[in-house]
């Protein structure tokens, strides 16, 4: 599918379409290449593939003349989510692996259990999304394929309408979503506000997806866009460090309930039997799991200190240059080019 040069003026249900099936051709080509056995690099391509086309179709639903592809969509949002363990768990890893020389010995046994668990996990989610994403993408992707390359319109002869450009519906569904992520980055109050933060890095993501699409065009797309994704980053490794905690929080407990299991069989066995529950093998593993929460709450603290300062209240300085950046962006859709002047910059 190729992207006409004139697309910021073309009417913006036919410009959404042709978007849309250009992520599902790239979403389909990931597939191919997982089916060939290159895991890592299509895993990433499928996912980012399926999050803008979810969020293209969702941000332009209104502008759809015939009935929205809703039961194809939920599929997709549906084999989307199912990465997320998978990536949740990749990244997670890469972060404990940073510190994992700064440890003491004996708190390296529950850093290395940790490890070991949440390597487990992504291999299995992995291996999960491959079966489906071999299965069922390539039914979901001709159903959905075959509803977006052709639809019909109805005119009314008697009071014959244009309907709005691309660049004119961009620039509405960019203030609606703006003023969505400004809304949730004010419920953001204190680091314990997880709810909130997740919400409005999604926010973020929108508004950035929104402006992507019309950045080979319209220069003025790239300024909110580095700082979208300067926003998205930090919510994110915040929001990746909650999952973790979470995660050690679970890895103590079952730790702290197998100790006390073993101290009851122990004290039924005797003299011996304690002797035997009194061996260091857990007290190591639950040193090395509170360092590892000792680390994530220095590093928690840290980046919502960068948050706050940054992004948070209204003079805060990332903030103000997001909203200068976007109030640009949104003049110039008001008049946009005819034509695209970089073709390379083409999405």
């Amino acid at each position: 599918m190729k992207i006409p040069a004139d697309l910021l003026t073309r009417p913006a249900e036919e410009a959404v379409r042709r978007l849309a099936l250009v992520q599902l051709e790239r979403a389909a080509e990931a597939r191919t290449q997982l089916v060939e056995g290159d895991r890592n690099e299509a895993l990433h391509d499928f996912r980012v593939a399926l999050r803008r086309l979810r969020s293209l179709l969702r941000s332009h639903r209104s502008r759809f003349s015939v009935e929205f592809p809703k039961k194809a969509l939920r599929r997709i949002a549906a084999l989307a989510r199912d990465t997320n363990p998978g990536r949740d768990a990749e990244v997670q890893l890469a972060w404990l692996a940073t510190f994992a020389d700064d440890l003491k010995p004996a708190e390296r046994a529950g850093h290395r259990e940790l490890m070991r668990d949440l390597a487990q996990r992504r291999d299995e989610s992995y291996r999960k999304v491959e079966r489906e994403i071999v299965r069922d993408f390539a039914g979901i992707a001709e159903d959905l394929g075959a509803r977006l390359a052709a639809y019909q319109i109805a005119i009314d002869l008697e009071r014959p309408a244009r309907p709005p450009s691309f660049a004119a519906a961009t620039r509405e569904a960019l203030s609606q979503a703006t003023l969505e992520l400004f809304e949730k980055l004010g419920e953001i109050h204190s680091v314990a506000d997880e709810i909130a933060g997740h919400a409005a890095r999604i926010a973020a993501k929108r508004v950035r997806y929104l402006a992507e699409p019309v950045s080979p065009w319209i220069a003025a797309a790239l300024g909110p866009i580095d700082r979208l994704k300067e926003l998205q980053d930090l919510l994110g490794e915040l929001h990746d460090g909650q999952l973790l905690a979470a995660l050690v929080g679970q890895a103590l407990a079952e730790l702290e309930s197998k100790r006390a299991q073993q101290l009851i069989e122990a004290t039924l066995e005797g003299p011996e039997g304690l002797a035997r529950a009194a061996a260091p093998s857990r007290r190591r593993e639950r040193a090395g799991l509170i360092a590892v929460a000792r680390q994530l709450g220095a590093r928690r603290n840290e980046l919502f200190e960068t948050l706050a300062r940054e992004w948070l209240g209204e003079n805060a300085p990332a903030r103000t240059a997001l909203i200068e950046r976007l109030a640009e962006l949104d003049q110039s859709l008001a008049a946009p080019p005819r034509r695209r002047p970089n073709p390379a910059r083409a999405r």
